[in-house]
């Protein structure tokens, strides 16, 4: 696998990168955690996708052609998560002894919040990277629409991060919507095609696949949108349990790191409140059910015939009012 950066200008690059490095940092030391953060970019955006920007790598002549977008989208997120990778080996020192915290004379060792909140600052640093060449990739590079993670977006209800939006914020993010598309799809196949049947489910599927055909169903738009409810809530109760917390904007489930030293005086609560959050997700869900059973037993059940007006009418023969 070819690499994004040199090797004799490796340092000066990672620097140019992220600023908050120093440039003493040894290019050697984190090249073979480049070639693993370079290698999950790759599982994202494809192998033809990432030709493209090694091919612009290898017609750069300076610090300028180097950083045309698609360069940089890549190598920013690339060297995001190689040093995020690298930062906790290097916080020690691994020696014949063992390892040993070395402090120099002017140094003191941080405390262990510090490093917990500048870990999560670099991972969510790296979710928005990602984020960033996405949403790069949807607008210019017509290669990454064939890929396996674009197409397995395009098939769901909810295509975009609007559609998503609709019912649920999250920061615009392409990279969350295309971490929660196993979630979207467990939904369609364990509630949405249970409850519409598979007839009416494949129909609007394909209708809304080829929108400039002809209508197949006449999709109902309240069916429709009541069906991509239902999937957004199911979609981020999955989420809860199983996709970091960095991934979501700040505010959906608070971390609380405690201040002290030790972390063993981290509080419990972060899994509770996972666990609280996919608690009141499954409810959203299932009341946006209810609402899905009703909207079906209306389209199912046909109108009765309205009955003829009772009109009243007098009797000459006696005396009463008949109808």
């Amino acid at each position: 696998m070819k690499l994004l950066f040199t090797d004799n200008t490796g340092n000066e690059e990672l620097k140019e990168l992220l600023g908050f490095l120093d440039l003493n940092l040894k290019f050697a030391n984190i090249k073979s955690f480049l070639y693993r953060s370079t290698a999950e970019i790759i599982e994202l955006i494809g192998q033809e996708v990432y030709d493209i920007a090694i091919a612009e790598y290898a017609k750069a002549t300076d610090d300028v052609t180097k950083n045309t977008d698609i360069i940089f989208n890549i190598r920013y997120a690339a060297a995001l998560q190689a040093y995020r990778k690298y930062a906790p080996h290097n916080d020690l020192s691994h020696t014949n002894n063992g390892r040993i915290n070395r402090v120099e004379d002017k140094e003191k060792t941080p405390f262990e919040w510090m490093i917990d909140a500048d870990n999560k600052a670099l991972e969510r640093g790296y979710y928005e990277a990602l984020d960033g060449l996405i949403k790069y990739l949807d607008s210019y590079i017509a290669a990454w629409k064939g890929t396996a993670a674009y197409k397995q977006i395009n098939n769901l209800f909810i295509k975009t991060a609007k559609d998503f939006e609709d019912y649920f914020p999250i920061g615009n993010s392409r990279l969350l919507l295309l971490k929660l598309a196993p979630g979207i799809r467990l939904a369609e196949s364990h509630y949405i095609k249970p409850y519409i049947g598979k007839i009416l489910f494949d129909a609007m599927k394909t209708e809304l696949q080829n929108p400039q055909s002809p209508p197949v169903t006449n999709i109902n738009q309240e069916l429709l949108e009541k069906i991509k409810e239902v999937c957004v809530w199911k979609a981020l109760s999955w989420a809860m349990r199983r996709l970091s917390v960095q991934l979501f904007p700040e505010g959906i489930v608070q971390n609380i790191v405690s201040d002290r030293k030790s972390i063993n005086a981290k509080l419990a609560a972060p899994k509770n409140e996972v666990i609280m959050a996919a608690h009141y997700f499954d409810e959203d869900a299932a009341v946006a059910l209810s609402d899905l059973q009703l909207i079906i037993s209306k389209i199912n059940t046909p109108l009765l015939p309205i009955p003829e007006p009772l009109v009243p009418y007098a009797n000459a023969d006696d005396k009463f009012l008949n109808t």
